[in-house]
């Protein structure tokens, strides 16, 4: 019992989020860019939980789930698939100017991508090879802008690279909060 009191006293001291009661829930919906190693485009729905830390500091907590598609190019490949993310990050209130004071933040997570109907196009753009299903499993690094709208309205952008698979994804997403 001890124990969990000292964990819990210095997770406080440090800022950490300990508690659940000043959680706010935020969800909203955007668009999905991949931008490594091939470019493709889809939608994506996000929940975003936050807490506020020190004045000007909050923690944040996202959850993405998407779909996605590359385009189909001649003597490309051609792949659709759906992705999963789990990401946490501490953000800072950057003051630019009166009117513009977003959140900036870095941090990390975990994400899942799944490639599916992966087909070979040749140069008139005809398939010439299917192949298998792939996941990829990654541990990610991103950086975030929220920007406030209005009192429940805000728009984040979410840039994020994986490793070991290097897939590197843009997201911008419309949220709004639910309490």
């Amino acid at each position: 019992m001890k124990t969990i009191q000292k964990i819990s006293i210095f997770m406080v001291a440090l800022g950490l989020p300990a508690g659940a009661a000043a959680w706010r829930l935020a969800a909203g919906g955007g668009l999905l860019a991949g931008l490594v190693p091939i470019s493709a485009f889809g939608w994506q729905f996000t929940g975003q939980w936050t807490r506020s830390g020190y004045a000007g500091q909050r923690w944040l907590l996202e959850a993405d789930v998407g779909q996605y598609a590359t385009e189909a190019a001649p003597g490309a490949w051609l792949e659709r698939g759906r992705a999963a993310s789990l990401l946490a990050f501490w953000e800072r209130r950057t003051p630019f100017s009166y009117a513009f004071r977003p959140w900036l933040g870095i941090g990390g997570g975990i994400s899942r991508y799944r490639f599916d109907e992966r087909q070979r196009l040749n140069d008139q753009g005809y398939a010439i090879a299917s192949y298998p299903a792939i996941v990829e499993n990654d541990a990610d690094l991103a950086v975030t802008m929220s920007v406030p709208l209005a009192r429940s309205w805000s728009v984040a952008i979410t840039a994020q690279t994986g490793f070991p698979s290097r897939i590197s994804t843009v997201s911008m997403t419309v949220l709004w909060r639910l309490f």
